[in-house]
């Protein structure tokens, strides 16, 4: 593992100068209303579990992203598991990454290979290293430089691909992440990568993406697959979304909050074909 994972969509999804790049998160960041990180503060919630952000292009997503990451200011993690959908390779199970690092335009992140191995051995068969896997994918990558400006100190990742997405395999993941992660000593954050509704009319998207977000906030993995299998709803990260919430339940970590739902259409002005995108907190 002495390879260094270069980035595959810096300057298509995201600057890839860092100047820029910082200058575009942070001013994603600072056009979040106060009322979202203070309704957090006032109700004394400063302990995450997860967050389910978008995966787009930053100018398309990048503004929703920023609702979730700006829960994250101020805050430390010692691990930042990252659980995404494969678009480019397909397999079984879940995808680790077999790397030392992510490199973006903002620098290095070291991977904890620590965690990356205890699940290779917990979940033989089902968490499995596959390099080629990662090396295209940007579901992952998009998430690390809104990571790298927001948290304040070193963090350590742990990239994971989700391949085949159905019931059988979310919930064989979770049940090797609840056992790792029940008895581990350091601080952690899942970070779930899912984009909506792809390339329907906003009326659709909308009305597909409600429910989906519903779904969510009624604790119901098992629905929100069943739901994209029957093709009421769409999200091509719903089996990583159904992983991080079945981990969640069986961690006691059940409360829901979304904090913003936008399409592309907002910003192309294509109101006919239209892309969904929003932020999630679990706690």
């Amino acid at each position: 593992m002495n390879e260094i994972r270069s980035p595959a969509v810096a300057g298509i999804f995201y600057p890839e100068d860092s100047i820029n790049l910082k200058r575009m998160i942070n001013g994603f960041i600072s056009e979040v209303p106060d009322y979202i990180p203070d309704y957090f503060k006032k109700n004394g919630i400063h302990n995450f579990f997860s967050i389910i952000v978008p995966h787009a292009g930053y100018i398309y997503s990048g503004s929703v992203a920023a609702y979730g990451y700006s829960l994250l200011k101020g805050k430390k993690f010692d691990t930042v598991i990252l659980l995404g959908p494969s678009h480019y390779s397909y397999f079984e199970g879940f995808a680790l990454a077999y790397f030392k690092s992510f490199l973006t335009p903002l620098g290095e992140i070291p991977i904890d290979i620590e965690f990356s191995d205890l699940l290779a051995k917990e979940g033989k068969g089902v968490f499995e290293y596959l390099k080629n896997a990662h090396m295209r994918e940007h579901s992952l990558e998009v998430q690390l430089p809104f990571l790298q400006e927001i948290l304040e100190e070193d963090f350590r990742i742990v990239p994971i691909l989700m391949g085949e997405q159905n019931i059988r395999a979310s919930e064989e993941g979770a049940e090797i992440l609840h056992k790792i992660l029940s008895n581990y000593e350091k601080s952690f954050l899942i970070v779930v990568s899912t984009d909506l509704s792809h390339y329907h009319n906003s009326m659709l998207a909308e009305k597909m993406d409600t429910k989906f977000i519903n779904t969510i906030k009624e604790l119901n993995p098992r629905k929100l697959i069943s739901l994209t299998e029957s093709n009421e709803i769409e999200a091509c990260g719903v089996g990583p979304v159904a992983t991080m919430l079945t981990t969640a339940i069986k961690m006691n970590r059940r409360n829901i909050k979304d904090l913003i739902y936008r399409h592309s259409g907002e910003v192309s002005k294509d109101y006919d074909r239209v892309v969904g995108y929003t932020s999630i907190a679990v706690w």
